[in-house]
């Protein structure tokens, strides 16, 4: 394992993520990964990374018209990522 690899940090995927990611068409599912590796690079800081207002550990990363929202747990290395969506459906 090398060091980069023990800076980043895992990813969990709750069921309406993976339920939405089974839906969208291929090119969709591929911007989507490498978007959630970008965010297991660096979930806090980022060009296109925002904390969600009034919620702790919890981020959203905008992809066109897509959102992913994610909380992450920086003592266990872990981001869960709750919902992605298009922007008007995610924060229903």
């Amino acid at each position: 394992m090398t060091s980069r690899e023990n800076l980043t940090f895992k990813v969990r995927l709750s069921r309406r993520a993976e339920g939405y990611l089974r839906c969208i068409d291929r090119n969709t599912q591929k911007r989507i990964a490498a978007a959630i590796e970008n965010i297991r690079q660096n979930p806090i800081r980022g060009l296109h990374i925002r904390p969600l207002e009034g919620r702790e550990s919890e981020y959203r990363y905008y992809l066109g018209n897509l959102r992913i929202v994610y909380t992450v747990h920086p003592g266990e290395r872990l981001i869960d990522i709750t919902s992605i969506g298009p922007r008007g459906d995610i924060y229903k």
